[in-house]
């Protein structure tokens, strides 16, 4: 995993539709903020010698969030372009019970927000907070479409709904990360992939 820097300006493009920011915001933005580059299948962290967390904003390609629970690899999250993925504070002291990591799926490129910058906006610029709030609403709102999508019952509707959601991204995904992804076996994933090809040729 490769480091380039010089990339504040897609987080600044990308912040500044959310809401208005300040030319002091902009030039730190544009000190802090660096792009890294994860070929495909390799795994993504941003630690470093301080052991201190970030979240990305995908620039180029498809990561995907997963747990190890009993030796078994379960995808939490598929995103691609222009969301941001990583490892959200618990602002509680207790650990969490499973420690999500992330992988590329595709060669790609992000954006890294280390913490301490995001600390850094918070308590200078207390306006800040109100992009903040935005953002939570984003990622919130992913989030229970994810919850959701999980708690259909039927494998072939969980697959529909999320083929119509991510029209792209159902064929950039390799099929047994999408079969955890959506709780279901790869046999099961298979066959009903096979429906659709037979449907749409029809």
């Amino acid at each position: 995993m490769s480091h380039v820097t010089d990339e504040g300006e897609r987080l600044i493009k990308f912040l500044n539709s959310l809401h208005p920011l300040s030319k002091k915001v902009i030039a730190l933005a544009r000190k802090e903020t660096y792009k890294i580059i994860a070929k495909k299948n390799e795994f993504i962290s941003c630690k470093n010698s301080n052991n201190e967390d970030c979240v990305f904003i995908i620039l180029k390609g498809v990561v995907r969030g997963f747990i190890i629970d009993d030796g078994k690899d379960i995808t939490t999250v598929i995103t691609n372009e222009n969301s941001i993925v990583g490892q959200i504070r618990n602002p509680s002291t207790a650990k969490p019970i499973y420690e999500e990591k992330f992988q590329a799926i595709e060669n790609s490129e992000l954006l890294v927000l280390r913490y301490s910058f995001i600390d850094t906006l918070y308590r200078k610029y207390p306006n800040m907070n109100i992009l903040a709030r935005k953002l939570l609403a984003l990622h919130f709102n992913l989030l229970q479409e994810r919850s959701i999508l999980c708690r259909i019952p039927s494998a072939e509707v969980r697959y529909n709904k999320f083929r119509i959601g991510n029209p792209t991204l159902k064929n950039r995904v390799p099929i047994k990360f999408l079969a955890t992804y959506l709780g279901m076996r790869l046999e099961t994933l298979s066959r009903i992939r096979k429906k659709e090809k037979l449907e749409s040729a029809a």
